[in-house]
């Protein structure tokens, strides 16, 4: 089978979330047996070069310009970005050259290309989708204490749920990463066939290694609006709190993109910027710690510290997307004082600690293997009749 994957950004190297989850998938494809290439967007923003394990064509954006005739077509702005005349006349070349019979899309900002697919191919159009966007930004939009830019996340919320409400069935069938975000695609209307596959991970053997005493960790990218609420929610509300109950803990935050308002916000955490290795720094932590409030699909994060035997504390959007179960594989709670007294037990608990970290990762090792995950959607698209 041949499945050409459209992406917002180029998955490798895989230094956030979004890439991460494209770049597995791809790769499992691959070695589940699959002839894959990838047709990228590179917007300056993320703009990166890389050697990718998969043939990759990447084409150049400015995601801060957009093309006029796209609000004629009631394209909200955050879509509109990803409209590239040069990005449409590749994937026409590409769908003739390589005559897939898979397109997938990653990401509802590039469903305005699916009319050019069905306009010069007979396959069969996927939608990926890592979030249902507009949740984002209603999330957002409920936790924004300054009413102009409530204001502001409620149109962008609003704008972005009529789009993705009208685009819901334009493809074949969809891929949510959540089974949250199915039945949430369900809800909003979306009839067509779904097939639920969450990002992977590849379990290796437990490090050895010594956590750091009394250490705390957040990793995500510092430029997503989600994470940096979180940041501003650990350094104003949670770390005060944590102190009273353990005076000797020590915060570390790791991510790429922070603006320089949210650095300076960060007093007495140990911020280290973009981290090159993200398996290294939440190995040297002894708790790691994901308090989303905004956000759909799950966190990569969350999944990648708990296949690390990591003890995790996290709110219910932290969580969220994922088949977890408070007080065994991971502790829930979303106000400070609680999730305050949930990263004090870790600390203090070395046997807790343990026992949870422990049920995180045999968790992520039945239900979360990458390369099982991408056996079982090349047999759904095999299922798939032809449009």
């Amino acid at each position: 089978m041949r499945i050409l994957i459209l992406t917002p950004r180029l998955p490798w190297p895989p230094i956030d979330g979004g890439r991460i989850a494209m770049a597995r998938l791809a790769e499992g494809l691959v070695r589940a047996g699959a002839d894959v290439e990838i047709l990228s967007l590179n917007p300056r923003k993320h703009h990166t070069v890389a050697a990718p394990p998969v043939p990759t064509q990447a084409i150049d954006i400015d995601t801060s310009r957009i093309v006029g005739p796209a609000f004629a077509k009631r394209i909200p702005f955050l879509v509109a970005r990803f409209i590239s005349e040069e990005f449409g006349e590749a994937l026409r070349k590409t769908l003739r050259r390589f005559a897939p019979d898979v397109v997938q899309i990653e990401s509802p900002f590039l469903l305005p290309y699916v009319d050019v697919v069905r306009s010069e191919s007979s396959a069969r159009v996927l939608l990926r989708s890592l979030n249902v966007e507009f949740r984002i930004w209603e999330g957002l939009a409920r936790i924004e204490r300054n009413p102009l830019p409530r204001f502001a996340l409620r149109r962008i919320a609003s704008s972005l749920r009529r789009y993705e409400v009208r685009q819901l069935n334009v493809c074949d069938a969809i891929v949510p990463i959540s089974a949250d975000d199915a039945d949430d695609f369900r809800r909003l209307g979306g009839t067509r066939p779904m097939h639920v596959v969450p990002c992977g991970v590849t379990v290796s053997e437990p490090t050895r290694d010594t956590p750091i005493p009394n250490s705390i960790g957040f990793i995500g990218s510092l430029d997503f609006r989600p994470n940096q609420e979180a940041v501003e929610w650990i350094v104003e509300k949670l770390w005060p709190l944590v102190i009273e109950r353990v005076p000797q803990a020590r915060l570390s935050i790791g991510g790429s993109g922070a603006p320089a308002w949210l650095r300076r916000r960060m007093t007495g955490a140990d911020f280290r910027g973009t981290v090159d290795d993200a398996t290294a720094f939440m190995n040297s932590m002894s708790v790691m710690i994901a308090p989303l409030f905004a956000g759909g699909g799950m966190r990569i994060k969350v999944l990648e510290a708990m296949a690390l035997a990591k003890p995790v504390v996290a709110t219910k959007v932290g969580a969220g997307g994922l088949d977890v179960e408070h007080g065994r594989d991971i502790l829930i709670t979303d106000d400070a004082a609680s999730f305050a007294d949930a990263v004090a037990l870790l600390l203090r608990d070395s046997q807790t600690a343990a026992r949870i970290g422990d049920a995180a990762r045999e968790r992520v090792r039945s239900r979360y293997d990458n390369d099982a995950l991408a056996r079982g959607l090349l047999t759904f698209y095999e299922s798939l009749s032809s449009p």
